[in-house]
């Protein structure tokens, strides 16, 4: 128990490192900060589309109760945003402070899975950048988005469009990196 409390801190002092660290370099830049925010928007957002309306529509259930779970586990965990410790001026929403887990890195990551187009991975970067994410925040994300799409995969049976890439993970294989 101890030994994973000591694990625990040290993640939380990288996650506060990265972000104090992209604080100093942005801070005078909020501009920039609004721009980079809303390129991973529309990102997300032009992968979603593409996928809901060019490869399958049956996909637009798990992103609906992707992001629902992912909205549930944010008012569970309560996790303020690397932003709230540093700079509030950085916040689009101000109403709105949860940061764990991410839920723009989990409909980037399921695009990735679904189009296997790496592009749409720089949104996980740009959000810790702009430092609405802490790291553990985005790796997190990514590992849930996996076991998501393995899981409704076989509700929904849309696995036989499975990126090629990820094909071979089974959900014991992504328990067992968790461990």
């Amino acid at each position: 128990m101890r030994k994973n409390l000591i694990l625990l801190n040290k993640i939380f002092i990288i996650d506060y490192k990265i972000s104090e660290y992209f604080y100093k370099k942005l801070k005078d830049k909020l501009v920039l900060v609004y721009t980079i925010d809303t390129i991973s928007y529309l990102i997300n957002l032009y992968f979603f589309l593409y996928i809901v309306f060019f490869i399958g529509f049956s996909y637009i259930f798990l992103f609906i109760i992707s992001t629902a779970i992912t909205y549930l586990l944010k008012l569970i965990f309560s996790r303020k945003r690397p932003y709230y410790f540093f700079d509030k001026r950085f916040a689009i929403l101000v109403y709105e402070n949860h940061s764990f887990p991410s839920e723009h890195t989990v409909i980037a990551t399921l695009s990735f899975i679904i189009t296997g187009n790496i592009l749409v991975l720089i949104v996980p970067i740009l959000r810790i950048i702009t430092i609405k994410h802490w790291l553990s925040d985005a790796l997190f994300s990514i590992i849930l988005s996996y076991i998501f799409y393995l899981f409704f995969s076989s509700i929904l049976n849309f696995s036989g469009l499975l990126n090629p890439l990820i094909s071979n993970i089974k959900i014991i294989e992504v328990f067992r990196f968790l461990i």
